[in-house]
């Protein structure tokens, strides 16, 4: 087995924090936009970085980490986000529907950050 070097592991680690930070502000982005049309257009760059940040976890992190229930556990929740951003897209932005939809899902994205920062992250320094 191959030792994960200490500036590899940083990197990996900073550029999915950096990730995290874009999906907090596009969703602030798309939660305030100002029409039906901004917020089409916003939660379309929001969907697309969320599916961004899910696979490079699944490129550069998981692959790091030992296997187990954590990485399964997180994987279940990236196919809830999936589930989610199709059932969205199908949906008018304008709709309360919508905002209460996507109020939900920035709080699970929420809710795994911190799972993926704080479950995750240790095992990948673990493995120095």
């Amino acid at each position: 087995m191959r030792t994960v070097s200490t500036t590899a592991t940083d990197d990996v680690i900073d550029y999915v924090k950096a990730r995290h930070l874009m999906a907090r502000e596009l969703f602030r982005k798309t939660l305030h936009a100002a029409d039906a049309a901004a917020r089409r257009q916003r939660f379309a760059e929001l969907r697309a970085a969320l599916t961004a940040q899910e696979v490079s976890g699944e490129l550069l992190v998981h692959p790091r980490v030992r296997r187990g229930l954590v990485v399964e556990s997180l994987r279940g929740e990236t196919d809830d986000t999936k589930e989610r951003l199709d059932r969205m897209a199908r949906l008018d932005p304008a709709s309360a529907e919508f905002e209460t939809a996507l109020t939900d899902l920035q709080q699970a994205t929420e809710d795994h950050t911190q799972r993926v920062e704080a479950e995750e992250f240790p095992l990948l320094t673990d493995r120095r």
